[in-house]
């Protein structure tokens, strides 16, 4: 019973991970005034570190070999790393408060957010974002980066379940591998 829990787990884990490193890239790749902002790479890296992990820790289940304390620190980083990026996007998007309201202040905001326009920059002492100026696109992009943070929070707390979950089984005498 409990290896079918510890599989669909690392499963979401998965899917968890492919959907953020799906997310930032698609992200990374509409940039377009310089380098993608440092929320978006690293959503990006948590996104292919995590499924990384999780292709170990499905590994696991079938092959002894993998040192326990392995997949349970890979897990733990991997987890910690989910929350530092849900934390560092959820902050770049504080000040816009709605993706579709459609009062000035709010698509102002959006229209200045550094995740949202494809790129930034200072001309003539103004800050001027030539990329994305579609009301939609802004909207779309916006409703992206949240999906981005959810999914990194999500896989936050499934990562902490599945460390809790491999120590439970190693407390009750399971200390195989098999069980991880």
């Amino acid at each position: 019973m409990l290896k079918i829990v510890t599989f669909a787990v690392r499963g979401f884990l998965l899917l968890f991970g492919a959907v953020v490193l799906g997310l930032s890239v698609t992200l990374a790749k509409q940039q377009e005034v310089g380098s993608p902002p440092s929320e978006t790479s690293f959503g990006t890296f948590c996104g292919a570190f995590g499924l990384l992990i999780s292709l170990i820790g499905l590994t696991a289940l079938w092959i002894d070999k993998i040192p326990e304390i392995v997949v349970i620190g890979g897990d733990g980083l991997a987890s910690a790393l989910y929350l530092a990026g849900g934390i560092a996007l959820t902050i770049a998007l504080k000040p816009v408060t709605s993706c579709t309201a459609g009062d000035d202040l709010n698509r102002f905001h959006r229209a200045q957010n550094k995740l949202l326009t494809g790129g930034c920059q200072e001309v003539a002492n103004h800050n001027v974002c030539p990329g994305f100026t579609d009301e939609g696109q802004l909207s779309s992009r916006c409703q992206r980066v949240q999906a981005d943070y959810v999914f990194q929070y999500l896989a936050f707390i499934f990562g902490i379940s599945i460390v809790a979950l491999t120590f439970f089984i190693r407390k009750r005498g399971g200390t195989s591998a098999a069980y991880v």
